[in-house]
Parts: C-alpha cells; structure tokens; sequence
C-alpha cells in the first residue's frame, strides 16, 4: 500500500487501466454497497413475505440503509493501513460462501448453525459442491477480492486522515440511526415481532455468529466448574413442626408498566379486582433490574443485585430458589411464558412445569388464537398442595401477562372493555390509542388471574401462612416519542420501560405483613423477600430492602 497517491484518475476507464490510487477511505462505502447489493437478496426476499413492497418500498429502501450503515460502521472499526485489504477480502468471501446458502436453501448463520457446519464432515462438505456454489463464490466473492487486492490505495496524512475515520464514523451512525428514528413504529415490529428476519442479514450475522461463539467458548473456558454460593451460612430458624407451614405463590408478570396502575394514579380502573381485596399492598415505586425477560427475570432471584448482575455468569451463581431448595423448602415453577431463563437449571427436573401448551395447561381453548390462559397456572395446585402436605411451598407462576405487540392475544373477549383495540402486531398500522386499549384490555385479565390466585391461597388461610407477590418483569413502551415495545438498554431506556407494577397479598392469619406501598424498590428486593417469607436468614441479604416488614 501506497502512504501517496501518485496520480489521479480523470475517468472510469483510466482507473480500471492504469489501477490508479484511490483513496483507502473510499474502499470502505464501495464494498459495504457491493455486499448490500449482492449478498443480501435472501434477506430482501424474506423482508418482502412479511411487509410488501408495494406497500412498503421505503420502509425495504430504510432497511437497506440501515445495513449499509451497519456494515461500513464494522469496516470502520477494524480496517486499518495493514488490516484494511485483509478485513474487506475477508467479508467478501463470507458473503459470498453464506449467501449462497441463504439463498439457496433459506440457511441463516447464527451460532448454531455455524457450530454444526465446523462439525460437518468430508463427505457431507462434498455433497454442497455445485456449479452454482462455484460461480458465486468466484464471480461474487474471489474476483471481486482480486479487484480489492489489486487496487493500489493511498491513505491520507494524519490530520486528513483522522478527520476522514471521523466522517465516516457519524456517517454510518447516521446512516442506523435515522431510518429508524424516522419509522420508529415499523422498526419496533421488525426488531421484536419478526426476530427471524434478522438472521438473513449477510454477512452480519456469520460475523456475529463468530463473535458470539467465540465469546461462549471463552466464558466456557474461565467459568468456574462448580457452582458459586452465595448463601452457605442460609439457616431456617423456624419449621413447620412449630408453626403453621408456609404456602407462598410469587406471581412473575410479564410486560407491566406501574403507570397503567390505577392504585398508581392511572384513569382507568385496569385492576378493579385488586383494588377491593382486603390486604392487597400496591407497591408504586418498584424499579426492573432489567428490561427484557432474559435478563430481569434471572436477576431478580439472583444475590447479586442489579448494580453487579451479569447474564454472562448467573448460570454459574446460587440464585435463591436454589438456596431455599437447599434447605428442604418445596419449590415448584409453573411457567405460562418462554422459559426460567436458566432459574430453573440447576433444580431437579421434576419442580419445573411447562404450562404453555394443552393439555397441560387446561384452559387454552377459550379463544381463537389457542393461546393458554395463566389462569391454567393454577389448575391442580390442591394436588400439589397435597402432596405436600404441612410442608413449606413456593410456587412461581411465570404468566405471559401483557407480552407484547400482539396485545390483542392475550385476553379472552370478556375482558375487552377498551376498545377499539389494534388488532394486528404490526403497531405502526394501528393508531396509538388502540394500541394502549388492547395493553389495557390485557391487563384487566393479569387482574382476574391475580384475583384467582388470592381466592385459591385464601382457602388454605386457616392452615397455612399464606401469601402472593406480584412482580412484572419489566414494563413497556406504548408510543411514547414513537418508542413501542421494550428491551432498550438500562443507560437509555425510558422510565416507561423500568418503572414496574408489584403488589402483594397476605392471609388474615398469616401475620405477615408488606412495607408502605409507596417504598422505593427494585428487584434487588426479591430475593430477601423470599428468604424472609420462609424464616431464612443469611449474611447475603442483611440490610437488603425488603417488600415485607
């Protein structure tokens, strides 16, 4: 590589004779459009089954920017004087080998796939060798390689050349960042309700296929081998033999925001149920540890807290349904929704329960999307209760709750009380207003469901220290300055999407009893909470606040 360009081309042909110098920096945008155009259709042709062009030309036309945008920004972070030929080659011939897949056969390259196809052997290499797959490797991959270590490249002195690696640095958050400003709503469909399409993108996705791999064989290799305890010294300083034994159902919400709380000021009555039961404790000032699923819900029953958590290593750390399975307490989780998100792993397989299809679940034929009902959650818990018998419980039900965009599904007919409500999952269709009717119609039957379970734990009042908590996992956004859905990161997501709905219940004989409603609280509270509930105390929560006294 030239530091100098010794001439300058004055057309198309001169340059393709006499291999002029061009600038390094130029490299960057022509490669970035090359992969864009050419190893990108089956990622076009899965967005056009799901959004038209006709209907969607600029929205596609966004997307492409978007990638463009993407691409260069990668180009920029890892192209250098003597990485820069060596990075675009290197994308060149991935694109090209990926592509072909993609495009052929539908296969996308994420981490799975790529983990299979380094396993895959000699003769079922040979068997994907075509024609096909040879010319698109040489006419879109190896040619055009050729052209990018041919072409003679200059690069800019130093002041020149920083203010260029700025420009296309703005240029490509640019290029991201205003194609979904812009049509915020269909973005917030596209990244949430069709995750798939995603997979398509070339060769995006094989480069964070590797990285991702990468990364889980690194945190295989430092990982401890065995588990990380964070509560050893954790004693029940009561049993059953000496007092009433303890029936506890923590209710795990999914997708309540506190503001759409009536007891939290909201205008309409989304909770009337909740608001006339005698002992209910609304907590208005409950903040996620997180605001995505995967991430709170392993967090809240970590000992951790939210300042230290870390998704990477709570597989490898004590969370506190380990720690009261430890000590002889029942645990069982009935979950209506993806999944513990690894809560669950390390307990025996037995005291997990997957309630999110029939006939496990029992009520999932009441309406026309065969969704099941968290209400199914507590079908045949007096059996459970029975078995185990004047012996402490805790139940976790893990509800779909208000899980989003297609509010619409997650309740039965009698619960449409707001209306009109969108009817589709593609919130950029809808008016706004529709929108925040089916959220709220959605979270009239969190109500019901919750109303059930009090009902359900109070007829064991006379014999057992019953309770329930309700916690959501994180809330949502519904439109506010075009934002929809959740998952944004904590430094920068709205309080819409943090500020959670929690309440508590306890029998009349039970003796225990919440903190004002109007605590300042987050999830860090679970964990203590629980231990307390169950008489079991541990230096791993000392001075740890609480949502009981």
């Amino acid at each position: 590589m030239q530091s100098v360009p010794t001439s300058r081309a004055t057309t198309p042909l001169a340059w393709l004779r006499n291999n002029t110098p061009i600038n390094a920096y130029w490299l960057l945008p022509i490669v970035a459009a090359f992969l864009v155009f050419t190893g990108n259709s089956g990622f076009f042709a899965q967005v056009a089954k799901v959004y038209p062009l006709a209907q969607n030309l600029l929205f596609t036309l966004s997307l492409g920017m978007v990638l463009f945008g993407l691409l260069l920004l990668i180009m920029w972070l890892v192209s250098y004087r003597f990485t820069l030929k060596a990075v675009l080659i290197f994308l060149l011939i991935v694109a090209s080998i990926t592509g072909y897949f993609t495009d052929t056969y539908g296969t996308v390259y994420d981490t799975n796939m790529l983990q299979n196809a380094l396993q895959t052997d000699k003769a079922e290499t040979s068997d994907l060798f075509n024609i096909m797959f040879i010319a698109r490797i040489v006419l879109l991959g190896l040619i055009p390689s050729f052209l990018v270590a041919r072409q003679k490249v200059y690069f800019p002195k130093l002041k020149s050349a920083v203010l260029q690696r700025l420009g296309i640095f703005v240029l490509s958050l640019v290029l991201v960042a205003l194609p979904i400003l812009a049509q915020s709503k269909q973005f917030a469909t596209f990244f949430r309700e069709h995750k798939p399409l995603r997979l398509y993108t070339n060769p995006v996705t094989p480069i964070y296929a590797v990285g991702k791999l990468a990364s889980v064989q690194y945190n295989k290799l430092k990982a401890p081998k065995d588990t990380i305890y964070h509560a050893n010294d954790a004693k029940q300083t009561t049993s059953p033999t000496t007092r009433k034994p303890k029936l506890v159902i923590m209710v795990l919400g999914e997708t309540a925001r506190a503001d759409h709380v009536p007891m939290n000021g909201y205008e309409r009555n989304t909770f009337p149920q909740m608001a006339k039961i005698p002992g209910v404790t609304n907590f208005s000032q409950v903040t996620a540890c997180g605001t995505s699923t995967a991430y709170s819900v392993p967090c809240m029953f970590s000992y951790v807290g939210a300042k230290e958590y870390d998704v990477d290593t709570a597989s490898y750390n004590e969370n506190v349904l380990e720690t009261l399975n430890r000590l002889k307490i029942n645990v069982l989780w009935r979950d209506n929704n993806s999944d513990s998100k690894g809560v669950m792993t390390r307990l025996p397989a037995a005291n997990f329960a997957n309630y999110r299809d029939a006939p496990t679940n029992t009520i999932c034929n009441t309406n026309p999307y065969n969704e099941c009902r968290d209400v199914g959650l507590l079908v045949g818990l007096d059996d459970y209760v029975k078995q185990h018998a004047n012996q402490d419980m805790l139940i976790v039900l893990h509800q779909m709750g208000n899980h989003g965009p297609a509010y619409y599904k997650r309740y039965d007919k009698k619960f449409e009380q707001f209306t009109p409500v969108c009817q589709t999952n593609e919130l950029a269709k809808c008016d706004r207003q529709t929108v925040i009717n089916a959220y709220d119609n959605a979270l009239l039957a969190t109500d019901d469901f919750l109303a059930k379970t009090v009902d359900w734990l109070n007829q064991y009042d006379n014999h057992y220290q019953v309770a329930m908590l309700y916690v959501s996992d994180h809330g949502e956004s519904l439109g506010e300055k075009g934002v929809y859905l959740h998952g944004m990161p904590n430094s920068i997501a709205p309080t819409e999407q943090k500020h959670v709905a929690a309440m508590m219940w306890s029998g009349k004989q039970s003796g225990i009893q919440a903190v004002a409603g109007n605590s300042e609280l987050t999830h860090d509270a679970i964990t203590p909470s629980l231990l307390k509930l169950f008489d079991v105390t541990t230096q791993a929560t000392q001075n740890k606040a609480l949502f009981i006294r």
